[in-house]
């Protein structure tokens, strides 16, 4: 990709990014809710479930770019955490998504 190809593809992602940004707040305070929602679960069997369940909602209330603003917010909240959680236990934030990517590999496998 040239330099040119790749302004091209930054102003793009910049501009829907722009676009997007006044969900931004409602769609960090649903990830919060949901995220207090799912960690406290004690069956892991519901999570998908809620998680499905805040999604439609959002969708509902404000359609594609409700959900596209809330995987965003939710991918910037998964590095945040991710970035925490690895300096918390001496790992990089790499080491911790290699040892979960063979986790989950190994579980699909088996």
């Amino acid at each position: 990709m040239d330099k040119e190809e790749r302004a091209r593809i930054v102003a793009r992602i910049t501009e829907e990014r722009e676009r997007l940004r006044p969900l931004q707040p409602e769609m960090t305070r649903t990830v919060i809710g949901l995220l207090r929602r799912t960690v406290a679960e004690k069956d892991p069997g519901v999570v998908p479930w809620v998680n499905l369940a805040t999604i439609k909602a959002v969708e509902a209330e404000h359609g594609p770019d409700g959900v596209l603003a809330l995987a965003l917010s939710l991918g910037n909240w998964a590095a945040a955490v991710a970035q925490d959680f690895a300096r918390t236990t001496g790992r990089t934030a790499e080491q911790l998504m290699d040892f979960y990517e063979t986790q989950f590999f190994e579980d699909d496998a088996s």
